[in-house]
């Protein structure tokens, strides 16, 4: 009898431990959330990007120096590459802005 006694405590003892081994090991996981970010937390998209075509550059549509040549509108980063872009097409262009 008190060798029955013994076997049940130490099972017990044994699923204690391996209890709390496994918390640990469920503990040291990395945690994924799946949860989305609150689209108020991201800040509102409120202007193009646009390329200019001189050097490259990106800039805000609204920000940019225009030009329509051709019936199509040309934006630029700054007066210098707008003027660039003048002198190559000669003076067909018209200045938007």
């Amino acid at each position: 009898m008190l060798r029955l006694l013994l076997i049940i405590i130490l099972l017990l003892v044994i699923y204690w431990a391996a209890r709390s081994l496994w918390r640990d090991f469920k503990n040291l996981r990395p945690k994924t959330s799946s949860k989305k970010a609150p689209s108020s937390s991201l800040p509102a998209v409120t202007d193009k990007l646009v390329r200019d075509p001189v050097c490259g550059v990106y800039c805000a549509k609204k920000e940019a120096y225009t030009v329509i040549w051709k019936g199509k509108v040309y934006y630029f980063c700054s007066e210098e590459c707008r003027q660039k872009f003048l002198a190559s097409k000669g003076s067909a262009a018209s200045s938007v802005g």
